[in-house]
């Protein structure tokens, strides 16, 4: 999940690729230091609260809909998953032929590729609340 909002944080504020942010650059790209063809003592720019917040929720809706898109994968393919699974656990490597023939003998479901929607949509994802703490 960590890797997935770090992907997500990067493409909308470092790479631009959110059309309701816009093609800007709102951090910097991360990795690499002053030495590494950056400028030491540049000013960086400030967003308003407005960009900010129009950038995190764009961030929320890729992560949220990339979560129900690999979910849906997954349960559509779940004989494909646990045979996967059990061969990992009996050879520990497989190679991307045999993954590739497990794909064709299993007749694996796979999803279009299209945008990720454009709803946020927190109510279709577990842990709508945390748990609470009980007090003994």
């Amino acid at each position: 999940i960590q890797q997935v909002a770090s992907i997500a944080k990067r493409m909308v504020k470092e790479w631009g690729m959110s059309k309701k942010v816009g093609m800007i650059a709102l951090t910097e790209p991360s990795g690499g230091g002053p030495f590494m063809g950056r400028s030491m003592g540049q000013r960086q720019t400030v967003w308003g609260g407005k960009v900010s917040s129009t950038a995190d929720a764009e961030i929320e809706r890729l992560v949220n809909n990339s979560y129900l898109i690999a979910k849906n994968i997954l349960s559509k393919n779940m004989d494909l998953l646990e045979h996967v699974a059990q061969t990992l656990v009996d050879q520990e490597v497989v190679s991307a032929e045999e993954f590739q023939m497990m794909l064709v003998d299993f007749n694996a479901k796979v999803v279009p590729f299209e945008i990720v929607g454009e709803e946020r949509n927190r109510d279709k994802l577990p842990f709508q609340e945390m748990p609470t703490a009980k007090m003994l």
